[in-house]
């Protein structure tokens, strides 16, 4: 029977996807767009695609069609906790065996981080649900730094609210592994996975790293959260994304994403990759 992944053509969820493809597993996407699906997978045999609404009952009824588990990992958005909900009242109704969801370590209604909170009334209606599910909870992207590059490569610098919180970066790529892993093994369903990468860092601390890479000066401009949300909205980013990106600084400060665990290091069998691998790998877009 296949496996049906959720938010395939995003990091996390294509990573998992060519997982399983390589052990052989049959996969099946449910995308909003197929021709993007298409592309994503094109030199990768055997993806089943469905497109379609998540919150279509007809294409929810033909994605869960012989699965026995499914990957929910969709990406951030104001739609979000309305079609993850949708998604598990479809798998409710079709009788899924068991759901893996991508969730948070910071999942809390209090909590700084902002996805946390869309993640803990996403998860409360799952629990209520009666669905067996395995909750996956990564702490913060290392991706997430790429959004510092652009001013990094033009001013040697960037602002932000969080001048000692440290945060336990995650490389997708490992999240990716790990999922897949989690999905095809039932000895580890049912459990929650708080996850992190090996170290955690401040921003100051990166930038330094930064400055060891790149061979010149970078440095980390502390700022209020006030002006830190003025100067995202005055660079045309939305009142909601505003919120997203101010709240992964916030929640560093609060200390709601700076938990080290090893919990992926036993998952994948081997180390995680390091922020400084990262940053390595990535220089080029910090030049």
């Amino acid at each position: 029977m296949p496996f049906l992944v959720t938010g395939a053509t995003g990091r996390t969820g294509a990573g998992a996807v060519r997982h399983l493809r390589t052990v052989g597993e049959d996969v099946r996407v449910l995308v909003r767009d197929s021709d993007k699906a298409q592309k994503t997978f094109n030199d990768l045999p055997g993806v089943e695609i469905v497109a379609g609404a998540f919150d279509d009952q007809t294409v929810l009824t033909k994605a869960f069609d012989g699965v026995d588990v499914a990957f929910l990992a969709l990406g951030s958005s104001p739609n979000q906790i309305r079609l993850e909900r949708a998604f598990i009242d479809g798998a409710v109704k079709a009788e899924l065996p068991h759901l893996v969801k991508l969730s948070s370590i910071a999942s809390s209604h209090d909590s700084a981080l902002f996805v946390g909170r869309l993640h803990a009334e996403i998860r409360d209606h799952l629990v209520a649900s009666g669905l067996s599910h395995t909750l996956l909870c990564p702490a913060t992207f290392a991706n997430n730094l790429f959004y510092a590059a652009n001013s990094v490569a033009a001013q040697n610098s960037w602002s932000g609210a969080a001048p000692t919180g440290r945060v336990a970066y995650i490389d997708i790529r490992d999240l990716s592994e790990a999922a897949a892993l989690v999905l095809r093994d039932p000895a580890l369903h049912g459990k929650t996975y708080d996850l992190s990468g090996p170290d955690a860092y401040t921003f100051p601390e990166i930038a330094a790293l930064l400055s060891t890479i790149l061979g010149h000066e970078v440095a980390y401009v502390s700022v209020s959260p006030d002006d830190r949300r003025s100067a995202l909205l005055g660079n045309g980013v939305s009142e909601w994304f505003a919120e997203l990106l101010l709240s992964l600084e916030t929640s560093a400060e609060a200390g709601e994403i700076g938990t080290v665990t090893t919990t992926l290091k036993e998952l994948l069998g081997r180390q995680p990759r390091t922020v400084k691998e990262f940053l390595i790998e990535n220089a080029a877009l910090f030049s």
